[in-house]
């Protein structure tokens, strides 16, 4: 049986001031130089005392100032008001400070944090983390290792914003890539998604289009070897990608 690397929490220092607690669902706070940003907030309130503790030993008495919520569904949001109790921290999101499409800068002596909203490949509330002293990309749930993240039927202008987003954070040249679940990556797996889900519409819309039915096309596109160690990629996620590009190819040319 092949160990899931999300079963234990294991904290990443990316940099000095800088670390990820790498889960089933990610959180990472960023030292900015006298005051701190945390990038999503779980799904479970009882990691509290965890997760402060955490950050405690990698920031002192560094203060949250701000938590930014990739996008509001409840396993990134969990921990919000427990960073506003214990450091009044002010909560970002979509809902709460809605940020325009030339996105908005939180900056320190230290660091800095650009927050860019890249709405509508997994909810109209996406919104992406870029660090660029250190290369580090935040994808919330745009990037899930395999999966298709739409929430919405996959049509040709949700595929075109899928593709045009992915082109987007690609361009940043990320080194490190944290998604919002599993472990974290690089930007090589962002291009090789692209790569995956270009080839599995262009197998979906041949094999609707010989006639075969959606049980021989799901069993006939088989997982790329390449990717087998992605995370939950055999189990689940491939199965569902492919489900969702034949429905898609039914419907018409994407």
């Amino acid at each position: 049986m092949t160990t899931d690397p999300a079963e234990t929490p294991t904290i990443v220092e990316i940099a000095e001031g800088f670390q990820a607690r790498q889960a089933v669902d990610n959180i990472a706070w960023v030292d900015l130089g006298g005051q701190a940003v945390v990038i999503d907030a779980l799904e479970q309130p009882e990691l509290e005392a965890e997760v402060f503790s955490a950050i405690a030993a990698s920031l002192g008495d560094t203060p949250v100032r701000y938590v930014l919520n990739t996008h509001t569904h409840y396993d990134h949001t969990a921990l919000n008001e427990a960073f506003v109790r214990r450091w009044g921290a002010e909560i970002i999101n979509q809902r709460t400070a809605r940020t325009g499409p030339g996105g908005r800068w939180f900056d320190g002596p230290r660091r800095r944090v650009q927050w860019l909203p890249m709405p509508g490949c997994h909810t109209e509330e996406d919104c992406i983390a870029w660090v660029p002293e250190e290369k580090v990309l935040f994808t919330g749930d745009i990037f899930g290792w395999g999966l298709i993240p739409l929430t919405r039927p996959l049509t040709a202008e949700t595929s075109r914003l899928l593709l045009d987003t992915y082109d987007r954070m690609i361009d940043l040249g990320a080194e490190v890539v944290v998604p919002g679940h599993g472990p974290l990556c690089t930007n090589r797996e962002l291009q090789r998604w692209v790569e995956y889900f270009r080839w599995l519409q262009q197998q979906a819309a041949q094999r609707v289009a010989a006639g075969n039915s959606d049980k021989q096309i799901i069993a006939g596109i088989a997982p790329p070897e390449d990717m087998h160690g992605w995370w939950r990629f055999l189990q689940w996620k491939h199965a569902d990608s492919v489900t969702k590009v034949v429905r898609a190819a039914r419907r018409g040319p994407v």
